[in-house]
């Protein structure tokens, strides 16, 4: 029971922002091993969470040590305006021989989810933790290609999804959740010749590729 206390007065104390005073008057030695990892992985949820809180603005272009440089956490991207190239690449390392994690195109918006001690760089993009980023949908309900949370980036509901103009192919897919999170799988694609109607629910994730697509109010 004591060791329990322990592991809970510490995420407490930290939530409260006294780190230092957890150190200095309470004593974890009596904690096994496997209770201090537990213990640790909670932490770090806590300081993930709270620097992604605290994290102000956006970032722009360059490469960044994630858990150092940037918060461990989800990302909106998107593409600065006359962007030729816009672009995410994630790596193992800082140099270019690295382990390649993600190369992405990006094309109006994607979300990216981004781990401790991986290389992040962005190119002719900004960078907001999920949900600081302006939206794009428009003042009728309307977003343009790119992909979205839905919850966070898009209400949930019916919508239209038509083929955008001039695009030579047109489709759209629906995930489970971030691409590239690790936890999300494909739900629904479907090419596209004219219109059709979605239902979208909280937690999926969309992608538009030469489509639009409007909320049916």
């Amino acid at each position: 029971m004591r060791r329990l206390c322990l592991l809970a007065l510490a995420l407490l104390i930290l939530a409260g922002g006294c780190a230092a005073q957890a150190s200095s008057d309470y004593d974890f030695s009596t904690l096994s091993i496997s209770e201090l990892y537990a213990l640790r992985a909670q932490l770090d949820e806590v300081i993930e969470a709270r620097e992604a809180e605290e994290s102000v603005g956006f970032y722009e272009d360059g490469t960044y040590l994630v858990g150092s440089d940037l918060p461990v956490g989800d990302y909106a991207v998107q593409e600065r305006e006359n962007a030729m190239f816009a672009s995410v690449v994630v790596r193992a390392g800082k140099g270019d021989e690295d382990p390649l994690i993600l190369h992405k195109l990006i094309s109006g918006q994607a979300d990216i989810h981004l781990v401790r001690n991986t290389w992040v760089t962005f190119f002719e993009v900004r960078a907001w933790p999920l949900g600081a980023e302006p939206s794009l949908m428009d003042e009728n309900g309307v977003v343009g290609e790119g992909a979205y949370l839905v919850g966070k980036q898009l209400p949930a509901g019916d919508y239209l999804v038509a083929v955008a103009d001039k695009a030579p192919l047109s489709s759209y897919s629906v995930y489970s959740g971030i691409v590239g999170s690790g936890k999300e799988e494909l739900i629904k694609f479907e090419v596209l010749h004219g219109e059709t109607e979605l239902t979208l629910e909280t937690g999926d994730y969309v992608e538009l590729s030469g489509a639009t697509m409007t909320h049916i109010q």
